[in-house]
């Protein structure tokens, strides 16, 4: 029988940065985790815990077949463990973790500058699973063909109002006249780990960022562009 995450995308997950054996703000990974699990009326059992969660994941790429298993990508997807058509017949839950390798100079990647244009094809709209990470991303999938179709990197989102509020992969960020702003998670943007860092590490240097609606507009006036994502950190963009 074909698993339900497959057919309905009944499932939410994590990408995480594993470096010298440390998952990367594993705490926050993992507490996004279990309130979109409530979102979407998961279960998990009462084991599943931090440590379990940290202990699992580490234990799973030791058991790879990884050639640098201290550096690395990890995806954690959570799906509900049921049968049913769309009305499942439980909301228990099970998990699949997979390692991915980092080519020796993903640093220099991630960082390098990247060419994004705005995709229009399809917009998203805003509601109570705008932000969580699940297995309903066509609208991703599709972006990302885009941009690869036209030359670029990555591809920025718009949602149902026209207003630009993520990239295809990365939370978008912007600077004017030395103020940093970001997109609210009320506009529909997935509610990024990296997101949470830097605006905290902001506010830890006396320099908050404001959240505002964004238009092309007022992007392509901004003196800088910049995303970011759990694995890949901060990248600047050109908007083309």
């Amino acid at each position: 029988m074909i698993n339900r995450a497959f057919v309905y995308g009944d499932l939410l997950f994590e990408s995480m940065l594993v470096l010298n054996n440390q998952i990367q703000h594993v705490d926050k990974h993992f507490e996004r985790l279990v309130k979109s699990a409530a979102v979407l009326k998961m279960n998990v059992s009462n084991s599943f815990d931090i440590d379990f969660f940290k202990n699992t994941i580490l234990n799973e790429i030791n058991n790879s077949n990884l050639l640098n298993k201290n550096s690395c990508r990890v995806r954690f997807v959570l799906h509900r463990n049921a049968t049913g058509f769309y009305l499942p017949n439980s909301n228990e839950t099970a998990f699949i973790i997979e390692p991915f390798e980092l080519p020796e100079n993903w640093k220099e990647i991630a960082a390098k500058p990247k060419k994004a244009g705005i995709y229009s094809f399809q917009t998203k709209a805003i509601g109570p699973l705008s932000n969580l990470k699940t297995g309903n991303a066509l609208i991703y999938v599709l972006a990302k063909i885009w941009a690869h179709e036209n030359g670029l990197d990555d591809a920025l989102i718009l949602n149902q109002n026209g207003n630009i509020i993520e990239a295809a992969s990365a939370n978008l960020f912007w600077k004017s006249n030395n103020q940093v702003y970001t997109v609210p998670l009320a506009e529909g943007c997935i509610d990024g780990i990296a997101r949470q860092v830097y605006m905290e590490q902001m506010e830890l240097a006396n320099k908050p960022v404001i959240e505002k609606n964004c238009t092309e507009i007022e992007l392509r006036q901004a003196d800088e562009i910049f995303i970011c994502n759990a694995t890949n950190g901060i990248s600047k963009i050109e908007l083309v």
